[in-house]
């Protein structure tokens, strides 16, 4: 636990079963590095800091959140590994808004995620509260439940110098063999954000109903809500990562 403390370096460690991998309050300018959490509550919880340098770090089959990020600014994340985070239970009991979020961030800015791996989690990112105006490209997705969940008012594009993400479930095509998608891909539409604000709707999921709102939004695309969008998206996983795909 590390709190008001600034110009740290956490390098090489292993935590396992634990609440918390790492913690991290009102610290600025520390390095977190070659580290590994395993089967905690959360792997890293990074609160009210700013400059942080997360690089290198794994978050394997940790519950809730692989990693959490709450009022940080000006930080950077690069070469991370979150696979496997799982919704958290207490006694049998699954518990409200703890999804299994490989990274979870909440009214965090200007910060760069590139050349991360978020994979095989229940949800792959979480955005919410202002998280806005983060740089988000060269990562990989893969196989996540839900790739992205993005509660916030402004459209976020997700790409540097023509250069996005890499999303298992992209569709689209690439007919210029570039290894850029040709269309857009964009993991969330109004009835997403229709059931995040009305989770009792979700009984409705399967219904006719709304497989008619999703029939309605793709025709008639007049009215588009806020949300991710990555102009550019990766064909192929980013070589550094393609070693942690098994």
């Amino acid at each position: 636990y590390i709190e008001t403390a600034n110009h740290n370096t956490l390098r090489g460690n292993v935590m396992t079963d634990l609440r918390y991998g790492i913690h991290y309050m009102y610290s600025m300018d520390n390095l977190l590095e070659n580290n590994i959490t395993r089967g905690t509550r959360t792997g890293y919880a990074l609160m009210q800091s700013k400059r942080l340098r997360v690089i290198n770090n794994r978050s394997e089959n940790d519950e809730n959140y692989g990693i959490l990020m709450n009022f940080i600014t000006q930080s950077e994340l690069r070469g991370n590994v979150v696979t496997g985070v799982s919704q958290g239970q207490s006694a049998g009991v699954s518990i409200e808004g703890a999804e299994g979020k490989a990274v979870f961030i909440y009214n965090s800015l200007y910060n760069t995620f590139e050349g991360n791996l978020f994979a095989n989690s229940n949800i792959g990112i979480h955005l919410t509260a202002g998280s806005e105006d983060n740089e988000v490209f060269g990562n990989a997705f893969v196989n996540n439940q839900r790739q992205v969940k993005y509660v916030a008012t402004r459209t976020q594009s997700w790409a540097k110098e023509d250069s996005g993400n890499y999303w298992s479930d992209y569709l689209g095509w690439d007919r210029d063999q570039d290894g850029i998608g040709d269309v857009p891909y964009e993991p969330n539409d109004n009835v997403d954000r229709l059931l995040w604000k009305y989770p009792e709707a979700k009984v409705l999921m399967f219904s006719p109903a709304v497989d008619t709102l999703r029939w309605v939004q793709e025709a008639f695309p007049v009215v588009k809500a806020a949300g991710v969008s990555d102009p550019h998206p990766l064909m192929r996983i980013p070589e550094p990562l393609q070693s942690e795909i098994r």
